[in-house]
């Protein structure tokens, strides 16, 4: 389903976006009952003939669940039956029993579906839902879900939490990344100040092609993670660091400081394993600049951050707070990598060709490579002197 990326969604003649998607969906897959007369239905969801049921919802759940289950299959990926299914029944009881739930899917997020889940589970047979369970509902919320709230959102993509190349054809990728599977989540930004600056800033930059969704998703996203922590846990009042101009070569060494901890610097629980290594400073130089680039940002297009953000803290930031930040980028002198370990001598060199015929052979055949042998009685380093290609 991903075809050419418009800039931005607009509703067809004043439609919800979710009667626009009902218009856009096929005859077979508008339900209430999905399976029947669909090419390949077993090949395409994951619970074989299983139909899926939407009968007896509220509006607008059975068309975002019914769209949910065309885009993963439009997507590559099986069709969620099961899982929808389960959703189906968990909120026809819900219905049921007055239990209250969001009125669609697009308001109802993970962390809302998944305490549903052990709601019906610990009211129908007593016990938490299995681990298997949850995952097949998460799958759920993790994509397809992501991919209802872009295609129903007319604003900019970048207004949105959660930014999934997979999910979203407005995300402008390069030519080397046509398949990027990898998101990433600027709404867990916890300062709404912040997070908007970020998207927008990280947006247009990536719209314009100043950087690429891996640069913007990997790197940059993560640095400004890091800023967003560091006020949160060394500011009674985090929009202070927007104040005196003079000020902001303090503020951005104590962030350098503070980020140059390896138990500061995470922002997953992946993260955890390299709590023990050394920060280099390069790295540490990555989260000055981004920052300093933020700044830069907003303070050369305060009209446009005025419209979009209204009265904020960002009135207050200039040129100034960006290059307080860009000097406390440290420089960091070049050093040779080259030493012994990268030369070895003429006569090891010249087997190393002679020794490639015995990479076809089964291993059980080979003998001792003459390459291996020469590294054995390879010269003492005084002796080295060419550079290993």
């Amino acid at each position: 389903m991903r075809g050419e990326r418009p800039g931005h969604l607009r509703s067809a003649e004043g439609l919800d976006p979710v009667q626009r998607l009902w218009q856009e969906l096929p005859i077979e897959w508008r339900g209430p009952v999905i399976g029947e007369g669909i090419t390949n239905w077993e090949a395409i969801s994951e619970n074989g003939q299983r139909r899926l049921h939407l009968t007896g919802l509220p509006d607008p759940i059975p068309v975002e669940l019914a769209w949910m289950a065309h885009w993963q299959a439009g997507d590559g990926t099986r069709s969620s039956v099961l899982a929808l299914n389960q959703l189906a029944n968990i909120l026809r009881r819900a219905m049921l029993e007055n239990h209250p739930f969001p009125a669609s899917i697009r308001a109802m997020d993970w962390q809302t579906a998944s305490a549903l889940q052990g709601w019906f589970y610990a009211t129908r047979w007593g016990r938490l839902p299995p681990p298997g369970s949850r995952a097949r509902l998460r799958v759920v919320f993790r994509f397809a879900r992501l991919a209802l709230l872009a295609r129903c959102h007319d604003g900019p993509w970048w207004a949105l939490d959660d930014w999934q190349p997979r999910c979203d054809p407005r995300i402008p990728l390069s030519v080397r990344e046509p398949q990027a599977n990898y998101g990433c989540s600027p709404g867990q930004i916890s300062r709404p100040w912040l997070r908007a600056a970020v998207k927008w800033h990280l947006g247009t930059q990536l719209e314009a092609g100043a950087l690429r969704w891996t640069t913007v998703s990997q790197e940059r996203l993560k640095c400004l993670r890091r800023f967003d922590n560091w006020l949160t846990s060394c500011f009674d009042d985090p929009s202070g660091v927007l104040g005196d101009p003079a000020e902001a070569a303090g503020h951005a060494a104590a962030f350098r400081r503070w980020t140059a901890e390896p138990s500061n610097r995470m922002t997953r629980q992946a993260d955890r394993r390299h709590v023990a290594k050394p920060v280099h400073p390069r790295l540490v130089n990555d989260d000055l600049r981004a920052v300093a680039e933020l700044f830069a940002f907003v303070a050369a297009n305060q009209v446009q951050a005025r419209a979009l953000f209204g009265i904020s803290p960002w009135e207050q930031v200039t040129e100034t707070h960006a290059a307080g930040w860009v000097r406390q980028v440290s420089r960091i002198p070049h050093t040779s990598t080259l030493n012994d370990r990268h030369y070895i001598d003429d006569h090891a060199l010249a087997q190393i060709p002679a020794a490639l015929p015995l990479l076809g052979l089964p291993a059980a055949g080979r003998c001792p490579s003459p390459a291996a042998t020469a590294r054995r009685s390879s010269p003492t380093a005084s002796t080295i002197h060419r550079r290993c290609g």
